[in-house]
């Protein structure tokens, strides 16, 4: 969540905060790819991921948001769409725990709100395609 924070500030440091923050955090191989393979996966696909957001946050435009809940929104549904190992109800616990903790006052609401109304919405049209992830 703290690299997507950063990324919004500084978009172009997509190659560097995935290595200053498995520094700063003493993270194992794995989870730098992971991180890695996250921030890629969402900054790359931020415009979908912001559209879809603001499609499910009905008269909230994506820009009003907090940056520390459209960070955690984007790294739910980063997981969500990109990340295979992930769980849905996993992402969305998460993101709504990190919303607690980090977000402003009824944050962690809004954030499970988006991400359900957003879940079951992926879920039904990957069932309609025969891809549906696992939960």
């Amino acid at each position: 969540m703290q690299a997507l924070f950063q990324l919004d500030d500084d978009p172009d440091s997509v190659s560097t905060v995935a290595e200053v923050r498995s520094e700063e955090e003493s993270l194992d191989e794995r989870d730098i790819e992971y991180l890695k393979s996250l921030i890629s996966s969402v900054s790359a696909n931020k415009n979908s991921i912001d559209s879809q957001i603001g499609g499910f946050s009905i008269d909230w435009d994506v820009s009003r948001l907090g940056k520390v809940e459209r960070a955690i929104l984007r790294l739910a549904i980063g997981e969500m769409l990109y990340i295979d190992d992930v769980p849905t109800s996993v992402a969305i616990n998460e993101a709504v725990m990190l919303g607690k903790r980090y977000g402003a006052d009824q944050a962690s609401k809004f954030i499970n709100g988006i991400l359900g109304k957003f879940s079951r919405e992926i879920l039904k049209e990957s069932k309609k395609s025969g891809e549906r992830k696992s939960d």
